[in-house]
């Protein structure tokens, strides 16, 4: 997985930004990556044409490559340095514009919000445990998401990866074929409460 991860991210140095070449290698890359530890990804639910922002559990790097294979290459992940800032990650991140977060950095949500506009019409995917969990269970969630969703006024999706552990595992790096289920969940109304209801509803699909 790492060496293709390489490969895209010189593949793509050689290519016009999002032109037609772009967007195909992407295409194969993805599904280059997914192959190569033996996984097939079935999506259940509909994501809305005008959806702004899909909130999903994180467990792994190979979350990103199943959610591009599920949805489309058409998506901005919202990430923190650390990872995508190192190469070779850092330069498919800049090529393709995904948006990194720096915790350190106290402007860091002025210019979260400034990405994320800029972002209008595509799908942008945030993780809003902030980390990736390996417990089997979904982590309490940080603010980040609820106040990109509540600031800017954005239509939001929950997404839900249900057992992706079981065909790679992060930690020591093995792969097992099978089948990762990723499964959308109706958009969200924003009424009290509803950052802490959706993070129920996410584990309670998580655990069936």
């Amino acid at each position: 997985m790492y060496v293709a991860i390489a490969a895209q991210s010189v593949a793509l140095s050689l290519c016009r930004r999002h032109g037609d070449r772009f967007n195909r290698l992407r295409r194969i890359f993805t599904d280059l990556i997914v192959r190569s530890v033996g996984a097939r990804i079935n999506l259940t639910g509909t994501i809305d044409a005008d959806t702004d922002i899909l909130i999903i559990n994180h467990q792994s790097m190979f979350d990103i490559f199943s959610l591009e294979q599920a949805i489309g290459n058409d998506t901005r992940f919202i990430g923190r340095t650390g990872i995508m800032d190192k190469w070779p990650v850092s330069r498919i991140v800049d090529r393709v514009g995904h948006i990194t977060v720096d915790q350190k950095d106290r402007r860091a949500i002025i210019k979260l919000l400034k990405d994320v506009k800029l972002c209008k019409g595509k799908k942008v995917i945030i993780f809003p445990e902030g980390t990736r969990s390996q417990s089997g269970k979904i982590e309490p969630f940080e603010a980040g998401a609820k106040l990109l969703v509540e600031k800017l006024k954005l239509k939001a999706q929950p997404v839900v990866i249900k057992n992706i552990l079981d065909v790679y595992n992060e930690s020591n790096k093995t792969a097992t074929s099978g089948t990762i289920e990723i499964e959308v969940l109706p958009a969200i109304i924003i009424t009290d409460g509803w950052y802490e209801k959706i993070h129920q509803q996410m584990n309670e699909v998580f655990n069936q």
